[in-house]
């Protein structure tokens, strides 16, 4: 895995975003008490916002007070979804506290973003640069930086989420026994009993599967039409949507007057990250017109046409 990668990785997670709790299926009354009460860390509350007006001040006329409304980053939505699963199986507010504090205050006290970092600069897996490892070297010197930005943002969560993104195939699973607060992140199925400690095999034991959480929240960003990826045209991102979340076995992409060879996406473009550099060394002008023609056996042609 190289820089860029690694880059855009981090971005989909931490990123800031503009994701609507709405959208999550979570009432704003329900967002600010998880907020309030430490269920959701790290998660601006939402605030009513006077307006500076000299005109309203000077006048009898009160100005009017803006709403500044709870937007969330790909990580945070995720980490809602799953408080609204486990509110809707009626685990308690208190659990629901004791539950946050370990999987986002816990690493952070625990410096477990430093140990990422220290992992990269001393073995450097991926081959970065020595210009980027010496980035990693004064950040991890920063210590306001560190607390305030990377402890907050670097953890085993966000880590799995990251994981399911990239690896689509492979199943994600959260493993939590309300009765003692334990929890687990499952990357496989491979060997789950054999592997879990006693304390999962002596409570009742809530199994959440997150890949269908990270689609629904990648859909919901997908759609959210005030933050564009600023690499991808209309068109561009049509078609990732298509190859991502409906996986057609083949797309065909041809060109009006046969003045260029089709271009055909068949599954071993299916992934985010092969899609991506797919589009981006094959780059399509922006204005074409798309029309989807639905075949049988869920396939898609999508059709390019140029001005």
């Amino acid at each position: 895995m190289n820089t860029t990668e690694i880059i855009e990785k981090g971005n989909i997670a931490y990123d800031e975003r503009d994701i609507s709790p709405a959208l999550l299926e979570v009432t704003s009354r329900q967002i600010n008490y998880w907020t309030k009460n430490a269920v959701v860390p790290f998660v601006e509350r939402q605030q009513d916002v006077d307006p500076a007006d000299t005109e309203g001040a000077l006048s009898d006329r009160k100005p009017k007070v803006k709403t500044k409304w709870i937007r969330l980053n790909l990580a945070q939505a995720v980490w809602v979804s799953i408080v609204r699963e486990l509110s809707k199986l009626n685990v308690p507010l208190k659990p629901l506290q004791a539950l946050a504090e370990k999987v986002w205050q816990k690493p952070r006290k625990g410096l477990y973003a430093d140990s990422v970092f220290k992992y990269h600069i001393e073995k450097n897996p991926n081959g970065l640069s020595s210009d980027v490892i010496n980035k990693l070297k004064m950040d991890l010197t920063d210590e306001l930086l560190m607390e305030h930005y990377y402890r907050t943002i670097i953890n085993p969560f966000t880590d799995m989420i990251k994981s399911a993104i990239y690896r689509e195939g492979m199943p994600h699973t959260m493993l939590y026994v309300p009765e003692t607060n334990d929890y687990q992140f499952r990357y496989d199925d491979n060997s789950l009993i054999l592997d879990l400690g006693s304390v999962y095999l002596q409570h009742p034991m809530v199994s959440l599967p997150l890949n269908p959480i990270i689609a629904q929240v990648l859909a919901v960003d997908f759609e959210n039409k005030k933050k564009d990826l600023g690499y991808l045209s209309n068109v561009e991102k049509q078609i990732r949507d298509i190859v991502v979340f409906k996986r057609p076995k083949s797309v065909e992409i041809a060109f009006e007057d046969n003045h260029i060879k089709p271009i055909v996406i068949t599954e071993e473009h299916k992934s985010r990250e092969q899609l991506s550099q797919y589009i981006l060394s094959h780059k399509i002008e922006k204005g074409a017109k798309l029309l989807i023609d639905i075949r049988s056996q869920d396939n898609y042609k999508i059709t390019l046409i140029k001005k």
